[in-house]
């Protein structure tokens, strides 16, 4: 199939060209503001490469496209409270023109959303259950609004909300929390975590889960759209903070500043995979797996 993938030199995008890549014929799309020029190194396959923006593509760049994959966005939850006008723009405006944009050339559309828009006090939360809904970011608040607007506008999409990244990659980010915590170990940093978030829940999603979550879905395609046009949950698993430094702790000497501070996300709740575990996907990666490959990535640190 012929694939396009915006922010395709990011995390998850840099690992993900070069897994499809042996599969599919891939053009990538990136505006490289973040310079992850080594993203492009070393591809095992050829792929197509557009350096743009969204806002900039045209017809032409989307014909014979089958499935877009849009990874394009600014990420950092925590950070979009300073720039809220910049998330809304690319993440809001920017993405539903390119939405219509892909509709108009036929294209099927695959949103890799977040797990970030819940936030209730719940034990569990559901996906088709809006009652759970309650971005607690600019960030999370644009990919809702998204959200909403593929459902309206797109005659074919798969939503996919992603649990907390990690894992590494060519591309890859440590704003998020395994990946910081790891890296400022690695430094010999303390660890600063908000004391009222230690002990709660929260979804993470390893990166190769994500690209098998992302594969299977396009393997289904292939053979039927049965299961789109659905929300999904995309989650390795619940952890708390605490089981994280943990494993972080078991490798190396791990200093923790315990903070008040407010919280991005006030609530404890576990996010239920139970849809996409019933359409025969399932996650099989393991949180201490990663951290320790991660920990291994970052070894000659000083």
């Amino acid at each position: 199939m012929n694939l396009l993938i915006t922010g395709g030199c990011g995390h998850i995008g840099s690992h993900l060209i070069k897994s499809l890549g042996k599969i599919h014929n891939i053009t990538v799309v990136d505006n490289m503001l973040t310079q992850r020029y080594c993203s492009l190194f070393n591809l095992e396959t050829p792929i197509k490469f557009i350096e743009k923006d969204i806002k900039d593509l045209k017809s032409k760049d989307l014909e014979d496209i089958d499935i877009v994959i849009h990874l394009a966005a600014i990420t950092n939850a925590a950070g979009s409270f300073n720039n809220k006008e910049e998330v809304e723009k690319i993440n809001f405006e920017q993405t539903k023109d390119f939405i219509d944009l892909c509709q108009s050339m036929s294209c099927k559309f695959i949103f890799p959303s977040s797990t970030s828009v819940y936030g209730v006090a719940a034990d569990i939360v559901y996906e088709d259950e809006d009652k759970f809904l309650n971005p607690q970011s600019p960030y999370a608040e644009s990919k809702i609004k998204i959200e909403n607007y593929i459902k309206e506008n797109s005659d074919c999409y798969l939503i996919l909300r992603f649990g907390t990244i990690f894992g590494v990659s060519e591309g890859m980010r440590f704003h998020t929390a395994v990946n910081k915590f790891c890296y400022e170990a690695s430094l010999g940093l303390p660890l600063t975590v908000w004391k009222q978030n230690y002990n709660q829940y929260q979804p993470y999603l390893g990166l190769k889960d994500a690209i098998k979550a992302l594969t299977y879905f396009i393997e289904i395609n292939q053979l039927s759209h049965k299961y789109w046009n659905e929300t999904y949950n995309v989650l390795t698993g619940n952890y708390k903070l605490e089981e994280i430094v943990k494993y972080i702790s078991e490798m190396m000497k791990v200093k923790l500043n315990m903070v008040n501070t407010p919280l991005l996300n006030q609530f404890s709740y576990k996010v239920s995979d139970e849809k996409i575990r019933n359409v025969g996907f399932e996650p099989d990666e393991d949180l201490k797996d990663n951290i320790i490959r991660t920990l291994r990535t970052l070894r000659n640190l000083k």
